[in-house]
């Protein structure tokens, strides 16, 4: 899997924009705050892997 925005932990997708939450918020001149605004082509030297999604069936049968 390529090391890139969209495939990473810190990557969030809230209304069509993405954001990065590999670190806090900054503040911007008008009082808020925000997490930097990144593309899912994009990259960094914080990517983290995504986890593997769960399965429940997978965990039925460890448990039988």
């Amino acid at each position: 899997m390529a090391e890139m925005c969209g495939n990473c932990r810190n990557f969030f997708e809230p209304r069509g924009g993405g954001v990065c939450r590999a670190h806090p918020p900054t503040a911007r001149d008008d009082g808020t705050a925000r997490w930097p605004s990144v593309a899912r082509s994009d990259w960094c030297g914080e990517y983290r892997v995504m986890p593997p999604p769960v399965n429940p069936g997978v965990r039925r049968l460890a448990t039988v």
